[in-house]
C-alpha cells in the first residue's frame, strides 16, 4: 500500500474497477455505476458531478 501524500490528504476518492472490457466507478454520493471505456471517461463523469479534485483508486486486475 502506498503512502498518502499531503497533496492527496482530504480529497475524495474515485474508485474504478475493470469489469471485463469496461470500467465501473463510484465516488462520494454515488454507488457503483457506469460502463466507462477509459479512466478519462470516469474522471470526466466525476468532474461533471461536481468533484473538482480527487484521488483515483483504479484496479485493473484483482488477485
Amino acid at each position: 500500500m502506498s503512502e498518502i501524500s499531503d497533496e492527496q490528504a482530504g480529497k475524495p476518492v474515485v474508485s474504478a474497477r475493470l469489469n471485463g472490457s469496461t470500467l465501473r466507478a463510484k465516488w462520494q454520493g454515488k454507488r457503483w455505476h457506469g460502463r466507462y471505456a477509459t479512466i478519462d471517461e470516469v474522471c470526466d463523469a466525476a468532474h461533471a458531478d461536481g468533484l473538482e479534485a480527487f484521488v483515483i483508486d483504479y484496479v485493473d486486475e484483482e488477485d
